[in-house]
């Protein structure tokens, strides 16, 4: 019950006393009747509501709560009682409720900064989700597979915009810029504020986010496991890289993952399923062809002048790391008996998806179906991918051998994988 009602409960049974003893002994207990409903006081829990807006999530509060605790009314909830409260931060903001929007409408705002400060709502709060609902930056410095970069070096750098989230005495994440539409990073809850920074600098194309920011209890399990930057959940779903053009028809020549990226994507093993399957989820030909040009992997140099794949000590500075992964074709197909890991192996990079090295697009890729491509499957548990690469992009020549931006599909495109589970 909240401070206002309290108060309002307390000033109804005064009234309620004194009316009463005016009233004749004879007819107290007829009039207390009529008079107790009337000061009744409604109480509600503070859940989450749905606003007005489809496309909003806000707490359940009385309109003054609201109003103090700096939010915005849109509909209404506990059966007219209360309002859903909707809280949309502006840049500077600092807040500690549940369910929160850092926002900024298109804008083409040079040089500036906008940092928001996210604190635990409750001392049980262990994990901190942010879903970037959109989320358009000005996007790092870009290779090509057509021509030979000048700058190799800074290929991948966020050196316009920037975006990052702080955990203090923890792991914060890794920068990001660019495209990020529908993707979203977790950090463990410090005791200590949250940063969600963007740092803006120079010209870019417009800029824009809306990003929800959902706490979990400990308890919680939606929130993930503890060092997973990302938690996916389903039988089935698309893990992609930062910057890669989810919402693109196709994997440009100039597609470029970003620089310094270190972390954890998590995939919650569904009951009943014992394995796991990746496969690029799209590509740049016709269906039914044999690929030969831009697909939805690539990272770091190929072990040859030609596109290949890459696995283990092959892959130093960029790479996907899958523990117990193995090739199989179509992701139906039963997986062989797992066998002992070292140190590298499940090390994936170059220009293919394969858990062996020198697997080129030919041999990769069936004619025929997109179901019957080959697929880097792993039975190793819990399902967990790490995502790998390094400051610098690799270019002293002109192949695929010496340069990770000659030769199609480039190695610097990042990867963006549909993954399958499969039944025990």
């Amino acid at each position: 019950m909240t401070s206002l009602l309290e108060y309002i409960l307390c000033v109804c049974i005064i009234l309620n006393t004194m009316a009463v003893a005016d009233i004749p002994s004879n007819e107290t207990s007829s009039r207390q009747k009529k008079l107790l409903p009337i000061f009744q006081v409604i109480s509600f829990q503070n859940t989450n509501c749905n606003g007005s807006s489809s496309t909003r999530v806000g707490t359940c509060y009385t309109s003054d709560e609201c109003e103090t605790r700096g939010g915005s009314s849109s509909g209404t909830c506990a059966s007219g009682y209360g309002v859903c409260c909707v809280f949309n931060l502006n840049c500077g903001s600092t807040f500690s409720e549940n369910c929160t929007y850092l926002t900024q409408e298109a804008t083409s705002m040079v040089s500036s900064s906008c940092v928001y400060t996210i604190c635990k709502c409750s001392s049980d709060i262990c994990r901190i989700r942010f879903d970037m609902t959109s989320f358009s930056i000005g996007g790092p410095v870009v290779g090509t597979t057509e021509t030979v970069a000048a700058n190799a070096g800074a290929i991948g750098d966020c050196t316009t915009d920037q975006f990052s989230v702080t955990a203090p005495g923890g792991v914060g994440s890794p920068v990001i810029c660019g495209f990020n539409s529908g993707q979203h990073i977790i950090v463990d809850a410090s005791d200590q504020c949250h940063k969600a920074a963007f740092t803006l600098s120079g010209s870019a194309a417009t800029r824009s986010w809306d990003i929800k920011v959902t706490q979990y209890t400990c308890s919680q399990q939606e929130g993930g496991p503890d060092g997973c930057l990302q938690y996916f959940t389903g039988t089935s779903g698309t893990i992609s890289s930062f910057n890669f053009p989810t919402a693109s028809a196709a994997v440009s020549a100039q597609t470029t993952h970003l620089s310094n990226q270190c972390y954890n994507i998590c995939i919650r093993r569904e009951s009943g399923r014992c394995a796991i399957c990746y496969v690029p989820n799209f590509a740049d030909s016709i269906a039914g062809a044999i690929i030969s040009s831009q697909v939805a992997f690539g990272l770091s140099v190929s072990p040859a002048a030609i596109a290949e794949s890459a696995t283990g000590a092959d892959c130093t500075t960029d790479y996907l790391l899958i523990p117990g992964a193995q090739d199989v074709i179509g992701p139906a197909m039963p997986l062989a008996q797992e066998v002992a890991m070292s140190g590298l192996q499940g090390r994936i990079c170059g220009r293919v998806l394969s858990s062996m090295t020198g697997k080129g697009l030919g041999d990769a890729y069936l004619v025929g179906t997109p179901a019957m491509q080959i697929s880097v499957c792993s039975q190793a548990t819990p399902f967990v991918i790490t995502f790998k690469t390094d400051d610098n992009e690799v270019e002293t020549g002109a192949d695929a051998l010496t340069a990770e931006v000659k030769v199609a599909p480039g190695g610097i495109i990042g990867f963006s994988l549909d993954y399958q589970q499969l039944a025990c």
